[in-house]
């Protein structure tokens, strides 16, 4: 294991739990709902801060489509009556003002999974076989796809049922859309109001089905949406030799109620690298921009996707990662097996982890969620989340160290634990140095060739007729040439600045191509993508019948990002190649 540096040891000894805790009592009194009074008063302290920790900084303005949930009741009104507490998802399509009336089809899952965490599987396969037109859908299925799935399937309502038994509501958001929508995706808005309910009340519903087979709600929603202002405050620590390059470091200030542990300490956190860098600006050799997001949950992740858009030129051609910040220091959050990291920097974040918290890890490919905005300008991934409860503890949730009261009004100041934030402060301090500091970038290109060459292996196994055999080839190509490029980075062989511009040359190509489908500028849906998700529809394709014009019609698509496919893979490979020749004449 590599050991630690006097600077690294230093800056990790100055995070200050004192300093952070008391930043979390703060927050623990404002309501930070984005675009809200609440919201720009913690902004305010941010400023505040960052101003009497000398941090140069500033604070950006614009509008971004929100939308916040304001009532819903769902009353069972035959065979039996019933009031049934629920809560409206954000952009959930509203009522008219004396609601809707329906039957309600309980519609199990398939395959037997369930929960917010397990949204893979195609929620159509739930309405195979199961009328709902006209109908109001039960189903412990909930995210946004799932809402989409109902709609067209017919039915004029979504009702889903929390996995996990706490007795609280959580606040949730239903729209696939990342970001401000544009002309072209506000059609993909929620169409029916959704709500959630606990599971106690939904399996008293599902038992009422069961029994009586015809079960009559009435139900009511309403969400306002619309344009807000947002405030975005961005703190700069500039690094000495090379201060155009910088780490991105970032978690989103917006909340449900107080969210002290989604993401108050993620906040705190944030302000605390912010200071403890600014003591040591004059040791940094690359710089460090510290960002806090608007927008998060009734945005849609809204102001770390206006970010990528507004500064895409800059992202692409000096941002060397983005560490996300998202949950840290949650009560009995004591696990750091569950990590996530883009293939190149999984090696840094493993060691980091193990160094920091003695947890050896595996860290797996980040998911299409909280605020991972900038894999379209071709931006490296460290973390979302970090210390969770042991897995065999996890409820059904997406934050908060898993525990229950994420999304929602109990996630106050006694959830937090100074100790694990601290911790995990300390990982994140040591990220940062690990690459703003060495001479060479950390980043390895052969772990991304192996995470391609391992898809292709699956695609192949599929027994689609389908020739892979020119992105095969491709990727074996780049693979070499990866391998070649790490061993010389590892050896200290060719000009330092040479190697360096060559491997995030490399990784603006790959990254985009390994985890976006809708390419360098525009944004997916917060929807599960699968690794190279253009070629992807591979596994359908073997699904299918050659004769069939389905078949057909996606056989042609899939040449054609085979094309693509090879054309960037190529590109990425002569990319390395170059670099180390150039490197080894500049020597």
């Amino acid at each position: 294991m590599k050991e630690l540096s006097d600077l690294e040891a230093t800056v990790m000894a100055a995070i200050d739990g004192r300093e952070m805790w008391q930043t979390l009592e703060y927050l623990n009194t404002v309501d930070r709902t984005s675009g809200t009074d609440g919201e720009f008063a913690a902004v305010e302290w941010i400023v505040r801060k960052l101003e009497e920790y000398g941090v140069d900084h500033e604070v950006e303005e614009f509008e971004a489509y929100l939308s916040y949930p304001v009532r819903a009741n769902l009353r069972v009104v035959a065979p039996v009556e019933r009031e049934i507490r629920a809560k409206p998802k954000a952009f959930s399509r509203n009522t008219p003002p004396q609601g809707i009336a329906g039957e309600l089809v309980f519609v199990p899952v398939v395959p037997d999974e369930v929960g917010v965490l397990d949204e893979k599987a195609n929620p159509d396969r739930d309405f195979e076989g199961v009328d709902v037109r006209g109908k109001v859908v039960l189903s412990f299925r909930g995210g946004p796809g799932a809402v989409e799935a109902a709609y067209r399937a017919g039915a004029v309502a979504h009702v889903q049922v929390w996995s996990s038994g706490e007795d609280a509501i959580h606040e949730m958001i239903a729209t696939p859309v990342w970001g401000t929508p544009t002309d072209e995706t506000v059609a993909n808005l929620p169409r029916i109001p959704a709500l959630t309910i606990t599971r106690a009340d939904g399996e008293a519903l599902i038992d009422l089905c069961r029994r009586h087979g015809t079960v009559q709600v009435r139900l009511r929603s309403e969400c306002q949406t619309g344009w807000r202002r947002q405030l975005l405050p961005v703190a700069t620590i500039r690094g000495t030799e090379e201060p155009e390059k910088f780490v991105l470091v970032a978690g989103h200030l917006d909340a449900w109620y107080v969210g002290i542990t989604d993401n108050g300490t993620g906040n705190a956190a944030c302000l605390e690298l912010a200071r403890v860098l600014q003591q040591h600006r004059d040791k940094l050799r690359r710089s460090v921009k510290i960002a806090w997001w608007p927008g998060h949950s009734t945005g849609r992740y809204a102001g770390s996707t206006w970010y990528a858009d507004h500064h895409w030129h800059e992202l692409n051609a000096h941002c060397l990662g983005y560490i996300n910040i998202d949950s840290p220091g949650s009560r009995n959050a004591v696990d750091y097996t569950d990590l996530t990291a883009s293939e190149d920097m999984a090696a840094l974040v493993k060691e980091a982890v193990l160094q920091v918290a003695g947890h050896a890890g595996e860290p797996e490919r980040p998911i299409r969620a909280g605020d991972q905005s900038f894999w379209g300008a071709g931006v490296s991934s460290l973390y979302m989340l970090l210390s969770n409860l042991p897995r065999e503890q996890w409820y059904d949730v997406g934050g908060s160290g898993m525990n229950w009261w994420w999304h929602t009004e109990y996630d106050t100041l006694d959830t937090a634990d100074v100790g694990i934030l601290v911790k995990d402060t300390q990982i994140y301090a040591l990220s940062i140095l690990r690459l703003t500091q060495p001479e060479r970038l950390p980043h390895r290109a052969l772990p991304l060739a192996e995470a391609a060459a391992g898809v292709l292996r699956s695609l192949a196994a599929t027994g689609a007729q389908f020739d892979l055999g020119p992105a095969q080839e491709a990727t074996e190509r780049f693979a070499e040439a990866a391998a070649a490029f790490d061993r010389a980075q590892a050896a200290g062989a060719g000009d330092p600045s040479r190697m360096n511009a060559g491997i995030l040359a490399m990784l603006r190509v790959m990254i985009p191509l390994l985890y976006t489908k809708a390419g360098p500028f525009e944004h997916d849906p917060a929807t599960a993508i699968p690794p190279l998700p253009g070629l992807d529809p591979v596994r359908r394709l073997a699904r299918l019948d050659p004769g069939s014009d389905e078949f057909k019609f996606l056989h042609t698509r899939l040449v054609r990002q085979r094309n693509r496919y090879v054309a960037e893979v190529s590109r990425a490979t002569a990319i390395l190649l170059e670099a180390l020749r150039s490197a080894s004449e500049g020597a």
